[in-house]
């Protein structure tokens, strides 16, 4: 069902440790220069330090390159610390709210804040004002067919990664077929008959990334992954990274081969180290692979809207205090794609 230009990892491993093979990344920095005592002395004190890093993490990250300060390293948090520093720092009951993408987009509409424009629901017994629930195969095929849709976008309720997400650029009235991003053809009852039931999906009218973005770096939808805390002082904008999409890539999530992620200066939302791939293959690529175009330099556009709205929306969540949000850079401005993430 999705677009993408590599097959789809599983949830679990998206959602566990980086399955790395470590020989292979343990000869690459033997060879680089680094002596196995001194990493074997870094694993063991990121493992036991506050981050909890494995060492699949650590050679993931490639955190034995020499030229990288012992603070820095220190900084990385690892999927085993990150989900108790999520549960021991926000309200449990709140975590629904994010998690489920109808009611996260109630919440924020009703909060008046940007989210993407809505075509239809598809869950069972689900429902949003001015938005037409279509739980049954046939009664969304017919609605699919309207060519005015196009293009849009679909995700799961409940989804997470871009996993199962559907790109489709029109409807071809003449195959009675869908035109996926990349060329991929699927015939409209099959991708109707797909969509409907209990993991239900949002379909949405798929946004325009933003035109000086587009002009330099091709057609794809960028976003702004931020992490926020929730303090005493209000909302702390911790972290900030641009997420690349490239290619035929559905989504800009960094699993997908060819996307980028830039770190992002919080003052003046310029973007700084752009990388690529992990591990044995990870390496700073300041150039977007589509136009050849230097992405280093690069400032994230309506910078200061965009951090404004997403203080806004970490106050909505407030029970939840470790927050990440993805922020589209569309056409019309920063929109809250995603959602609080935990």
């Amino acid at each position: 069902m999705t677009t993408t230009a590599m097959t789809s990892p599983s949830y679990a491993t998206l959602s566990g440790i980086p399955n790395v093979d470590l020989p292979s990344n343990l000869n690459a920095a033997l060879s680089a220069g680094r002596r196995a005592p001194a990493i074997v002395k870094e694993v063991l004190a990121l493992r036991l330090g506050a981050g909890k890093l494995t060492p699949q993490e650590y050679f993931y990250y490639r955190l034995w390159e020499a030229d990288v300060p012992m603070s820095d390293k220190q900084a990385f948090v690892g999927k085993i610390a990150q989900h108790a520093m999520h549960v021991a720092a926000g309200s449990r009951e709140w975590f629904a709210a994010s998690a489920d993408k109808i009611l996260f987009h109630s919440i924020m509409d009703g909060a008046g804040l940007r989210v993407p424009s809505l075509l239809a629901i598809t869950q069972t017994n689900r429902r949003l004002p001015n938005v037409p629930t279509l739980a049954e195969a046939g009664a969304l095929a017919t609605f699919l067919r309207d060519p005015a849709l196009y293009p849009l976008f679909a995700k799961q309720v409940a989804g997470k990664y871009s996993l199962s997400v559907v790109s489709a650029d029109a409807f071809d009235p003449d195959s009675d077929e869908v035109v996926l991003l990349g060329g991929e053809r699927r015939p409209i009852a099959e991708l109707a008959a797909s969509l409907p039931g209990g993991a239900g999906y949002l379909i949405q009218r798929q946004m325009a990334s933003d035109a000086n973005l587009a002009g330099r770096f091709g057609p794809r939808l960028w976003s702004v992954r931020l992490l926020v805390f929730v303090t005493p002082d209000g909302p702390l904008i911790h972290r900030a990274v641009a997420k690349i999409a490239t290619g035929i890539n559905p989504a800009d999530n960094y699993w997908r081969t060819g996307n980028r992620l830039g770190a992002i200066d919080l003052a003046s939302g310029t973007i700084g180290r752009v990388v690529a791939g992990t591990g044995t293959e990870l390496r700073a690529d300041a150039l977007h692979p589509d136009t050849g175009t230097a992405i280093t330099g690069a400032h994230i556009p309506g910078w200061e809207e965009l951090t404004a709205q997403v203080k806004l929306a970490a106050m909505t969540f407030a029970g939840i205090r470790t927050q990440s949000w993805d922020v589209a850079l569309s056409e019309n401005g920063p929109v809250l794609w995603i959602g609080v993430e935990n």
